[in-house]
């Protein structure tokens, strides 16, 4: 069954017209996609390897989203993926919003919430995640600059919400 998502225009607003996830898109014409980082109270972050059978950075750590459906927010898309991916219920209220990037024809809106969350009740969507584990920043960090993790634009925004986490709780 095709995925059919909305056309945005440069400023996030649809334009009404939508189209089926996987086909181009035309100057001008924006898809919307959403990330959720899943932070717990030791301000470790849950990351999902991404399956060996995706087409695009296959095997690759990254956090859980993809793109918004038709008709549907990046919130909700946000709060929908991860359940969909390794079987965690998010609860909107505490989610904040982190950023958003336009590049290429693309929109991604990132969010980030503290919440637990136990690995050994995790339900993995096999064909999109092989595994999850939670990782301090500095094993994250070190992942990166193995490439080992996605590179994501917005990750120095997550480096701050922790460290600001830290500051605050005086670690």
């Amino acid at each position: 069954m095709a995925e059919l998502c909305d056309i945005y225009d440069i400023n996030g607003i649809k334009t009404g017209d939508i189209f089926e996830r996987g086909k181009p898109l035309k100057n001008g014409q924006y898809y919307l996609a959403a990330n959720i980082w899943i932070i717990n109270n030791n301000l470790e972050i849950l990351i999902q390897k991404r399956s060996k059978l995706k087409s695009t950075s296959p095997n690759i750590w990254a956090t859980h989203g993809g793109c918004v459906s038709s008709g549907e927010t990046s919130l909700n898309a946000c709060i929908r993926e991860a359940y969909e991916e390794i079987g965690i219920i998010i609860q909107t209220k505490n989610i904040k919003p982190l950023t958003r990037v336009t590049s290429e024809n693309l929109i991604m809106d990132n969010y980030i919430v503290v919440q637990e969350f136990s690995i050994s009740s995790a339900v993995l969507q096999q064909e999109e995640v092989s595994d999850i584990k939670w990782v301090s920043l500095i094993e994250l960090e070190d992942m990166v600059k193995h490439k080992e993790f996605f590179k994501y634009e917005n990750l120095s925004c997550v480096i701050n919400f922790i460290n600001n986490q830290k500051s605050i709780r005086g670690v």
